[in-house]
């Protein structure tokens, strides 16, 4: 598959053009969600949008495209929506920001978590510059400085790696909670924030502290 063929074929400039377009997506995303890729296709998508194959393809150049777009615009607001965080917790305990952060992630995955999934498996087999390994590093670039703030004295590599753990440990544990079925967001929120904090409690801890508590 092709770039161009991953990308809309046209931006929607008219009021009536976006607003089709927005049809599309969410007849996309229905879909996804209730029959998965198995039932995926771009006849399917223009049926449940009520418009024609004519007119997704206007915009959409294949089913791909449709994917990419709907996964662009999720990494989007993940990355908005974690600077939003980092901005409003700024000078507050290492605790009530990572709080806000796990909060903020149980409630991205867990507003349309079929979706989440299925798009999860549909980026790392489609290789979209959106999937988990391409958008870690903008993640990490507004984690690592919340945990900078707490481990001045440690080098900045060791940071971004203990980062880079918590990202891990975090989706890890949401991926866990959402494939048990329904989720309890209190009691996910409160045994993630404690493994997080078990772990940086370590990690976090100058070494000769450490040192002094073996």
């Amino acid at each position: 598959m092709t770039g161009a063929a991953l990308n809309p074929r046209k931006s929607p400039r008219q009021l009536r053009a976006r607003a089709t377009v927005e049809t599309i997506l969410e007849a996309a995303a229905r879909i996804l969600e209730t029959a998965g890729p198995e039932g995926f296709n771009t006849n399917a998508v223009a049926a449940k949008a009520g418009v024609s194959v004519g007119s997704l393809y206007q915009y959409f150049p294949a089913k791909q495209a449709l994917v990419a777009e709907l996964s662009r615009r999720n990494a989007d607001a993940v990355l908005q929506g974690l600077a939003e965080v980092a901005a409003a917790t700024d000078g507050q305990p290492l605790e009530v920001r990572l709080r806000a952060f796990v909060r903020f992630a149980i409630a991205q995955q867990c507003a349309r978590p079929r979706l989440s999934r299925v798009l999860d498996r549909l980026e790392e087999g489609m290789a979209l510059d959106t999937d988990e390994r391409t958008t870690a590093p903008d993640i990490l670039a507004v984690l690592a400085p919340v945990l900078a703030a707490e481990a001045s004295r440690a080098d900045p590599g060791a940071v971004m790696a203990i980062a880079r753990d918590c990202l891990a440990l975090v989706r890890a544990l949401i991926d866990a909670a959402l494939d048990r079925g329904p989720v309890d967001r209190e009691a996910l929120e409160k045994n993630t924030l404690g493994a997080l904090l078990g772990y940086l409690g370590a990690s976090l801890r100058p070494p000769e502290q450490a040192a002094a508590r073996v």
